[in-house]
């Protein structure tokens, strides 16, 4: 037990370990930077438990209102298992560190009950935020007695257990399948972007179902709508009787005397303890496969016959050679490619998201977006909208320029060695992430114009804007990852822990869509009392095209006249 505990602080400290910070200012800025991410998040949370305790004021005086807690249990554990299914197969299941942790004086099964102790403290903190904002406002509008609370302690550690079952059953097959592929990181990556694909698309359903987006808004108020949405959990909550443990656990939290409480709970925590068992039943038996398959081979795997020809080196300029090999070396890593993939996708599904969500239909059949369009104030700010937000969320999202330089690992300090100018080393990042980012913003942008309405001159100029404030975006970025790149991981997973990195990248992002806003509210107000002249929205884009090319031009001078100086400091 000793060691096992032991081996659960090892994981879970190098988890979440950052570099010691070097005096108040650097401390400071960190605090700064929680306090930015914070502030970014807080709307959505506080919306959310806004709506969960209108629905517990709706759901008092009903019957079964058992139902509607399990759908929000059940909707609690939907949520974890979208952030869990790929921690359990990166943190539990890769087998990366196979090599260091099978020469520990600790058997097999104490290693991967370490490990899938980590993923569940992780999904307990996923469980934490989820119950904060449903559940604890839902009872709070439901005027719920003091029992109700007391058990969203046991509702905490019982929650996660139906997920991880579930994600063990898919992690269990798609580990075993990218452990047959070995080394072809390239087909590790595309099965992980089709697991993410897929589960999205379970997720959009079950939003749709729901009725968070889509559907018809008729002439209801607020309240008809929520009554709506009530009416649509009872619906679903019928069906929660066939997810029997989360039944008895609403049942427990929701019930009238101490012995219904007592034996609802005893049945939820048994039928959780056998969950759990099926968990290490299924489990065990892989990781120990997954283990010495990892460190003895499989003996699947053949070595390709090479032509001389194919070892012939092509030159095509240093920062083209540069990109193409960063490329190749992003593909190798499964982590580090499905990272780069789910940044290129991001953008444009969220765009469909969006569509999606304004696809409520009036009682004549027109839409939300086919209502705006008629209106000319749409045309002007409709762009701009899109341009702020989708700049802000590339920018962040983009982890081939926020990590330029953390993702080389140790490989940076060969860099040194090579005869490479370092400004021409830099460029190929910056060219890299940007050309990245294109990708995505052209995808965004064309997405726009046909399901939005937006005119396509409108979408050309957003895209000029969204490239050249990328590039700037990710000359920053390089620089702040140069200056304290997290070196030496395992696994990419671990370098995306350095979240100052993406932190500062919001940061600029959101000082970006600030000035892009006061550009266009000064020119939107000209265009409006000098009743909708079409110059002024040609003012407003040379002015914000203007800026976006000078940001660039100032933040490359930026990255190039420091760059070097904190490259020398980076040493082994």
């Amino acid at each position: 037990m000793k060691k096992y505990i032991s081996l659960v602080k090892l994981l879970f400290v190098q988890q979440y370990r950052v570099k010691p910070t070097e005096g108040k200012r650097k401390r400071g800025g960190t605090i700064a930077a929680y306090v930015v991410l914070g502030i970014c998040f807080l709307p959505m949370l506080i919306g959310l438990a806004g709506s969960m305790y209108f629905l517990g004021v709706l759901s008092k005086g009903l019957e079964n209102v058992e139902n509607i807690a399990a759908t929000l249990l059940f909707v609690c554990q939907g949520v974890v298992l979208l952030f869990g299914v790929q921690t359990l197969i990166t943190n539990v299941f890769s087998a990366k560190d196979a090599d260091k942790l099978l020469f520990l004086p600790v058997n097999s099964s104490a290693i991967f009950a370490a490990k899938l102790t980590v993923a569940y403290l992780n999904e307990v903190i996923t469980t934490a935020v989820m119950l904060i904002v449903t559940l604890l406002p839902f009872g709070i509008g439901y005027s719920a007695g003091a029992g109700y609370y007391l058990l969203l302690i046991p509702a905490l550690i019982l929650v996660p257990l139906l997920p991880m079952l579930i994600s063990s059953l898919i992690a269990i097959p798609l580990s075993a399948v990218i452990t047959k592929f070995g080394k072809n990181g390239v087909v590790k990556t595309l099965m992980q972007v089709l697991m993410f694909a897929l589960i999205m698309g379970v997720y959009l359903f079950g939003m749709y179902e729901l009725g968070f987006i889509g559907g018809s808004s008729g002439d209801v108020d607020g309240s008809d709508m929520a009554s709506v949405l009530l009416e649509k959990l009872q619906g679903i909550g019928s069906a929660m009787k066939y997810v029997h443990s989360d039944f008895t656990l609403a049942s427990a939290m929701l019930g009238a005397s101490f012995g219904a409480v007592a034996l609802n709970l005893l049945i939820s925590v048994a039928e959780n303890a056998l969950l759990f068992g099926l968990v290490l039943a299924l489990s065990i038996p892989f990781y120990r496969w997954i283990l010495s398959a990892s460190v003895e081979g499989t003996g699947v795997f053949r070595r390709k016959k090479v032509k001389s020809s194919d070892l012939t080196v092509k030159n095509q300029g240093v920062v083209k050679e540069l990109i193409f090999t960063d490329i190749k070396r992003v593909m190798r890593d499964s982590q580090m490619g499905f990272q780069g993939i789910l940044s290129l996708i991001m953008l444009p599904l969220m765009v469909v998201v969006f569509y999606f969500c304004f696809s409520i239909t009036s009682e004549d059949g027109q839409n939300i977006v086919e209502m705006l369009q008629g209106q000319s104030l749409y045309r002007g700010i409709a762009p701009i909208v899109f341009l702020s937000y989708m700049s802000l969320l590339g920018m962040s999202s983009n982890v081939l320029g926020i990590y330029p330089i953390s993702r080389e690992n140790k490989s940076i300090y060969l860099v040194k060695s090579l005869p490479v100018s370092f400004n021409k080393y830099l460029l190929a990042k910056v060219i890299l992430s940007t050309s990245a980012m294109l990708i995505s913003d052209f995808l965004m942008c064309l997405l726009v114009v046909v399901l939005f309405g937006i005119d396509w001159y409108f979408g050309i100029a957003m895209l000029v804007v969204m490239g050249a404030l990328g590039f700037g975006a990710m000359c920053i970025t390089t620089l702040i990852d140069l200056k304290s790149p997290k070196l030496g991981w395992t696994n990419f997973n671990q370098s995306l822990k350095n979240a100052k990195n993406s932190w500062m990248a919001m940061l600029v992002g959101l000082v970006v869509s600030l000035i892009i806003g006061v550009i266009s509210a000064v020119c939107l107000v000209g265009w409006y009392f000098l009743n909708a002249a079409w110059y002024m929205l040609l003012i407003m884009w040379l002015l914000i095209i203007g800026a976006s090319v000078g940001f660039a031009a100032v933040c490359y001078r930026i990255m190039t006249g420091s760059a070097e100086k904190y490259f020398n400091l980076i040493e082994p």
